[in-house]
């Protein structure tokens, strides 16, 4: 008689557990990654090769597309495609020039592998690296691109945090920096830019 409450006590215990366990891969680094990104970065150049320019300066918006899979919880490798639209500065002859029309602008695409580490699966620090081909054009007073493009490769490593707001999406920041070097070979000579380019981005990742 008096083992019958106390087993009913047990199968509701385990029951009210059973409804409160979430289903495989929910609030769960696994499976399908998708994240896109928005955000804000900062382009700092030096330049070799010109007669008349040593460095790019500039400030400009960022968007970011990556997608992949998870072999191992928490492990994810994919590809991205990371672009930003630059408001350059120039320096010439050691004096910055800011150009008076707005369509000047750098485009700078970078594309290729990443590798993003979630430590603890279940929750939403992460580390990440990537290795890209960049390719960086220069837009004239027309808006026009100007050939050819710059093209090198580059490396960028980065860090955020993210919090689920549903079972499988969450919403985070993302600190960026990446290192590169881009080449190009206009009719007056060829010109190579070594840069280095830090971004903050609000991140929207399925996961």
């Amino acid at each position: 008689m008096n083992g019958a409450p106390a087993e009913a006590a047990w199968h509701s215990s385990a029951l009210e557990k059973t409804c409160l366990e979430p289903e495989p891969g929910e609030h769960l680094h696994d499976g399908f990654f998708a994240r896109s990104e928005n955000g804000l970065s900062f382009y700092w150049a030096e330049v070799s090769g010109s007669a008349i320019r040593s460095g790019i300066r500039g400030i400009g918006q960022s968007a970011v597309i990556s997608m992949g899979g998870t072999p191992t919880r928490g492990l994810v490798l994919g590809g991205t495609i990371w672009t930003a639209r630059i408001d350059p500065v120039f320096v010439e002859n050691g004096r910055s020039v800011t150009p008076d029309d707005d369509s000047v602008k750098l485009t700078l695409l970078r594309t290729g592998p990443f590798i993003d580490f979630y430590p603890n699966p279940a929750r939403g620090f992460h580390l990440q690296a990537a290795a890209l081909l960049a390719i960086q054009i220069e837009s004239d007073v027309k808006g026009n691109p100007i050939e050819p493009a710059a093209l090198g490769p580059a490396v960028s490593i980065g860090l955020g945090y993210e919090w689920f707001i549903s079972s499988q999406f969450s919403l985070g920041l993302v600190a960026r920096a990446a290192l590169g070097e881009v080449a190009r070979a206009p009719k007056t000579g060829s010109e190579q830019m070594r840069w280095f380019l830090p971004d903050l981005s609000i991140s929207g990742t399925y996961h």
